[in-house]
């Protein structure tokens, strides 16, 4: 059936189905008030009949809009999953919950876009969603027509639910741009390249590590690493999780990291959410509340700051209230602590499988002749930054992230057979984008896309396919303190141990929440160099 054909039809059976509708109610109303009818006809009238077709009547509505968006814009349709549910979805949504509880939800995602073209619809819990691994819809939904695109829906209720309704990671237009404006001057270049307040944690998280080659899990570490960190140098004040951790502080990071996974399951479930209460997740977010809010209190008593630009003193000035200066601790808290942590992690387990990169490793850094590096030295590391751009290839902290059409709209890519021809986008339409499978198209990195191959970096010179901290205007504002953090603990780590090797044979299994994490850990042996 040709387009217009589609759109003639569903434009026929939306106003026949919306005339049946108006005539049963009108009818109803007319029995009522005057006890007689307005039609001879009002027998084949029935008020139930009308109920029903409601939801047939607002299907062959957006169809046909969906259609004739497609026809006015020059677009093709797109392609969609073949349901055996279409209303709900469930059909799909029991798919993903089976492969979400078998770490698998990624791939499964990643299989599906290969099938049908790289973008397809489906059905969520009875919406109508699109999913995307084009690396041309990534610079349309982050850059060219950002305005289109704003962070609303399943992602903006994560955030909400997580890290409240002021997060940076939870608004949208002018105050967006306050808030980052506000957070801009903690990540100039000086502050950067001072190494300080870096060292000082690394010094820490190397005492940790244990010397007698015993088997231990450097993932955990990297989690109290990443928060003594970036507590460190964007409130003032460092939580010292390494080196004196407190009971409170243990009960956040767990409280903190069941409240991402979880969130992130409770917003993609939609309603459904709601037939399963979660009293512990209330409990979980009045214990990370009541830490930051501790610790805001303890940085505001200290009387001396070591940094002449401190986040959480500028948003105290700015007059926000209570709840916004908590909502962008958390959110910095997630920016700073979760995505380092993760990739470092999955980098250390490839570091332990690999023995050929990491004795490239090590003879690279052996040129700093055991000297602690510049910022300016670890930017000369170019094997190390590319084993780094590998990782974050292959194991990007946010592995998919979503936005929602504010305004009718187009993608390039998509639409037709092929998936190469433009689709139109209905207003309110979210769209996942699949950051994990992006980094695996075979078209841009080659048949070897899924191994980890460091000297590909050598040459390729990545446009869109290659986005581990976003792109556009809301591109990660922490990349280059995050890049510097990671390249100086690593460096420090094989400066100071010879030889990594794996703690167990368990496959690398992520979770996927607000950002990935190791199900398994990292658990590795290291030998100190002699």
């Amino acid at each position: 059936m040709s387009l217009i054909v589609s759109e003639i039809a569903a434009f026929v059976g939306a106003a026949l189905a919306g005339t049946y509708i108006a005539w049963s109610v009108l009818e109803r109303i007319a029995l009522v008030a005057t006890n007689g009818h307005l039609t001879p006809f009002a027998s084949y009238a029935s008020l139930g009949v009308a109920i029903v077709l409601v939801p047939v009547f607002a299907l062959l509505r957006r169809n046909h809009h969906y259609l004739r968006g497609t026809r006015v814009n020059g677009c093709k349709l797109a392609s969609v999953y073949p349901h055996r549910d279409p209303i709900l979805g469930l059909d799909v949504l029991r798919i993903s919950v089976k492969a979400l509880k078998e770490y698998k939800l990624l791939e499964l995602w990643d299989k599906l876009l290969n099938t049908y073209n790289g973008t397809y619809w489906f059905s969520s819990t009875g919406k109508w969603m699109l999913i995307t691994s084009e690396p041309e819809n990534f610079k349309t939904l982050l850059s060219t027509r950002f305005e289109d695109w704003p962070m609303k829906s399943l992602r903006q209720q994560v955030s909400i639910l997580t890290l409240g309704p002021y997060s940076i990671f939870a608004v949208n237009g002018p105050e967006w741009q306050h808030t980052r404006a506000m957070i801009r001057p903690s990540f100039v270049r000086n502050q950067i390249a001072d190494l300080e307040c870096t060292d000082r944690h690394v010094e820490n998280f190397l005492a940790r590590l244990p010397r007698d080659g015993s088997k231990f899990d450097i993932d955990k570490l990297l989690y109290h690493f990443t928060m003594d960190v970036s507590t460190d140098f964007m409130f003032g004040y460092s939580t010292s999780i390494l080196t004196s951790p407190t009971k409170e502080s243990l009960e956040f990071m767990t409280a903190f990291d069941y409240l991402l996974t979880t969130s992130t399951n409770r917003a993609r479930l939609g309603w459904l959410a709601l037939l399963k209460p979660d009293n512990k997740f209330d409990e979980y977010v009045k214990i990370t509340q009541q830490f930051v809010d501790h610790h805001v209190s303890q940085a505001l008593a200290q009387e001396k700051m070591e940094r002449p630009y401190i986040f959480m003193n500028e948003i105290i000035k700015s007059g926000a209230s209570h709840r916004e200066v908590r909502d962008q601790l958390l959110s910095l808290i997630l920016g700073g602590r979760d995505t380092s942590a993760s990739t470092m992690s999955s980098l250390f387990w490839v570091l332990a499988r690999r023995p050929d990169v990491l004795k490239k490793l090590r003879e690279e850094i052996a040129e700093l002749e055991g000297r602690k590096p510049t910022w300016e030295e670890l930017k000369n590391l170019k094997y190390l930054n590319m084993v780094l751009k590998e990782t974050l290839r292959l194991y990007a902290a946010v592995a998919s992230n979503m936005r929602t059409a504010e305004r009718d709209t187009v993608l390039p890519k998509g639409g037709g057979p092929d998936g190469q021809s433009p689709l139109f986008v209905p207003k309110g339409t979210d769209c996942r984008f699949s950051t994990y499978s992006l980094h695996r198209r075979k078209d841009y990195w080659g048949d070897d896309a899924d191994e980890f191959r460091p000297e590909r970096w050598e040459t390729h010179r990545p446009g869109w396919e290659y986005i581990p901290f976003s792109g556009g205007p809301r591109i990660c504002i922490g990349q280059q303190f995050a890049l510097t953090q990671m390249l100086y603990l690593i460096t420090r780590v094989l400066q100071t141990f010879g030889d990594v090797q794996p703690g167990d044979d368990k496959p690398m299994l992520h979770q996927i929440g607000s950002t990935i994490s190791m199900v398994n850990g990292c658990w590795i042996h290291l030998t100190p160099v002699e």
